[in-house]
Order: C-alpha cells, then sequence, then structure tokens
C-alpha cells in the first residue's frame, strides 16, 4: 500500500499542472483548518464575554434588591445608569 501511495507521488510530483493543483489543494484545506480554529477562537471569547456580561447583571439585580443606589450598583458593576433603571424595572 505504502509503495503504491510512493509510485503515485512520484507520478503526480513529474506532471508540474499536478504539482500546482496539489499543492492548491494542500493550501486550501491548510486555509480552511486555520480559519475554523480562528472562528472557534472567535466563539470562546464571545461566549466568555457574554457569560461576563450575564455574570454583572446577576449582581447588579442582587445590588438592586438589597437597596443599593442605581448610581453605585452602575459603579461597581460598570453597567450604565439606563442599563441599571432597566433591571430596575424589571424586578
Amino acid at each position: 500500500m505504502q509503495n503504491k501511495a510512493f509510485k503515485e507521488w512520484d507520478r503526480v510530483s513529474q506532471d508540474p499542472e499536478m504539482l500546482l493543483a496539489y499543492e492548491a489543494r494542500h493550501k486550501a484545506l491548510l486555509d480552511e483548518q486555520s480559519a475554523l480554529k480562528r472562528a472557534e477562537r472567535k466563539g470562546k471569547e464571545k461566549g466568555r464575554a457574554e457569560g461576563k456580561e450575564e455574570g454583572k447583571i446577576e449582581v447588579a439585580k442582587k445590588m438592586l434588591e438589597d437597596g443599593i443606589s442605581h448610581e453605585k450598583v452602575a459603579e461597581y458593576t460598570g453597567l450604565s445608569l439606563k442599563e441599571i433603571n432597566k433591571l430596575a424595572k424589571s424586578n
């Protein structure tokens, strides 16, 4: 089996057009792998950011329930006063 692969590679590598086609296909596969890794990394980053935002909202809700001023909640969580006011109205 391995010998057959070597013979095929020898045949392909002797033909410049076949070699170019092989290299183009190989490059396309590498580009695709790179794009998938990049998309996965972006997805993980987005998930972390969304998780942090959800955590801030939960903390803000608890602070509001404890009667802490909207300004202090905004200061401690980094959420805007507009967001805090919206959370206060929804509780």
